[in-house]
């Protein structure tokens, strides 16, 4: 009986965090040990994993809140914030709340970084969005490899966008495969930025 009752209460809240009812999961609040919230659920997923599979930014954010400890990483060792990235209409809000629990906007998986994995798995219109929400939480986009991306991509914006945020010019820029018209813009924009640092003294 009093399995049976559990098992009811676990449902519910798995019903709750697929849909993102603040209300019914406020109504739960305390009523799940974090050992339990962290176990599979719904075989094989933990609430974490729910909330990131239905996209719900809410849950999630509830989750973490019943956590004493924050948790990053998923069983095979995959950071969550890695994870959120494939829900391609939702991953905007999803990492912005992981990383407002402090997940590490710098994290390495399988040798590349976060900011690595948004230019794989975010939509050209909203890579953008993601790479500065990472840079407003501490990324580093210093990496000249970046640029080299952008470039390839013909997406001028993010090419002033990563450029002003101190993304260097690849060493191999005019062999970089896009149009000569990009390659002039990105010299020009850091001419732009190297001024600018001059002019604040930097």
């Amino acid at each position: 009986m009093l399995s049976l009752i559990r098992q009811k209460r676990t449902d519910r809240l798995v019903e709750a965090l697929r849909q993102g009812d603040r209300d019914r999961l406020a109504r739960l609040n305390g009523k799940f040990t974090p050992q339990t919230l962290l176990a599979p659920l719904s075989d094989p997923l933990n609430a974490i994993e729910i909330s990131l599979e239905a996209g719900q930014a809410t849950s999630l954010e509830w989750v973490m809140t019943q956590l004493p400890e924050p948790c990053y990483f998923a069983a095979t060792g995959e950071p969550y914030i890695v994870i959120a990235l494939r829900q391609r209409e939702n991953s905007l809000g999803l990492i912005t709340t992981l990383l407002q629990a402090g997940a590490d906007p710098n994290q390495t998986f399988e040798q590349r970084t976060v900011v690595h994995w948004c230019f794989e798995h975010c939509s050209p219109e909203s890579l953008m969005l993601h790479l500065s929400r990472l840079n407003e939480y501490g990324a580093d986009l210093n990496d000249a490899s970046l640029l080299t991306q952008a470039l390839e991509k013909d997406h001028q914006a993010l090419v002033h966008f990563l450029i002003h945020s101190g993304t260097p010019l690849p060493d191999d820029l005019e062999g970089v495969n896009c149009a000569p018209d990009l390659i002039t813009y990105a010299k020009r924009c850091a001419e732009d930025r190297r001024i600018r640092e001059m002019m604040l003294g930097r």
